[in-house]
């Protein structure tokens, strides 16, 4: 079982670990966690999409920052929709509750979640 406890500015607590040496973590749905920096300053693109589709995920959610400034690439959107894979881009405040909520359903998530601005 895996929950995100909470994200404040700069760090994140997952299943009551604090972690803080990253500006983005991956959380998959198995536990796996997975610290990294973007190729990019503040996007999510195709090099970190590729990293969780490793995982063949049905359900991406990409939290965008405790300020909201992290985009999505349209490269990212366009091959979510060639596979089929549910794309959720949303405050990362709200996005660990997303993931959580899904995690609940048994559905294979993953969430990219930027833990700064």
């Amino acid at each position: 079982m895996v929950v995100i406890n909470s994200i404040k500015f700069g760090s994140i607590t997952i299943n009551g670990k604090a972690y803080y040496e990253k500006d983005n973590y991956i959380v998959f749905w198995n536990g796996e966690i997975k610290g990294l920096h973007t190729s990019e300053r503040h996007l999510f693109g195709k090099p970190e999409l590729e990293i969780i589709l490793r995982k063949n995920p049905e359900i991406v959610i990409v939290g965008t920052g405790t300020s909201n400034l992290l985009k999505v690439s349209e490269e990212v959107r366009s091959l979510c929709r060639q596979k089929r894979i549910e794309l959720i881009q949303i405050v990362s405040k709200v996005a660990i509750e997303k993931f959580n909520e899904i995690f609940n359903q048994e559905k294979k998530v993953a969430a990219f979640i930027h833990v700064t601005c």
